[in-house]
């Protein structure tokens, strides 16, 4: 067989959210509801002071600075938020969850055409939820969540662990993902190549190299 360096990916590794889910658009239902139940603050108010507070978390998940589980409550608290509002957030995200339009289409041709494994990271039950109503799982040979597995993104080990299970090399291998500082940055630590979907035209991330970059899923 070719080289995969050459072109010749033997195995697909692909990310949910911002890449086969439209995570933004999840993300504004589920914070829409959480606002009407729990907040008195205007929408925009709110979207700004949650996004404030949220970003800089992930950042020092990222970093192996805070553990998801910390994560989870801390945003909330940073908001001065009542009791239950993490659960309902998450059962939101879960409930409201939207694939991108070509994402169905895409999974289905990529799943005849290479063994694709989900390499995701978050909460296991809202990303559970959302491949229950989403009903894509089984485009899958594997399903690996991070903290599943004690991992994180953006640690190469949670890549190694998924090619174990496909029993396939990292030059085998191509990640798919809208994010270079964690599915880029993830790819770079494991040796695997990676396709960036950047539907925003964004600007890289330094050190992180990019075999490819595609505008959808559909383009892979």
């Amino acid at each position: 067989m070719g080289s995969a360096r050459a072109g010749r990916h033997l195995v697909m590794l692909v990310d949910l959210d911002g890449t086969v889910v439209d995570y933004a658009r999840t993300e504004r239902a589920a914070l829409a509801e959480v606002r009407r139940r729990f907040f008195r603050m205007d929408h925009a108010e709110f979207l700004a002071a949650f996004h404030a507070v949220n970003e800089p978390l992930w950042a020092a998940y990222r970093e192996h600075l805070i553990t998801l589980a910390e994560l989870r409550l801390e945003r909330w608290a940073r908001l001065g938020a009542p009791g239950g509002v993490a659960t309902a957030f998450e059962d939101a995200l879960g409930r409201h969850v939207a694939l991108f339009p070509e994402a169905r289409a895409a999974l289905r041709r990529l799943a005849r055409r290479f063994p694709l494994a989900l390499v995701t990271d978050g909460l296991a039950d809202v990303q559970r939820a959302k491949l229950r109503r989403t009903r894509i799982g089984g485009f899958f040979r594997h399903v690996v969540i991070a903290p599943e597995v004690g991992m994180r993104k953006p640690d190469g080990d949670l890549l190694h662990h998924t090619l174990g299970l496909l029993e396939a090399k990292a030059d085998d291998a191509l990640m798919v993902g809208d994010s270079p500082a964690s599915d880029g940055a993830c790819a770079r630590a494991a040796g695997v190549d990676f396709c960036w979907v950047n539907r925003t035209g964004a600007a890289g991330v330094p050190g992180v190299p990019v075999h490819r970059t595609v505008s959808h899923l559909g383009a892979v």
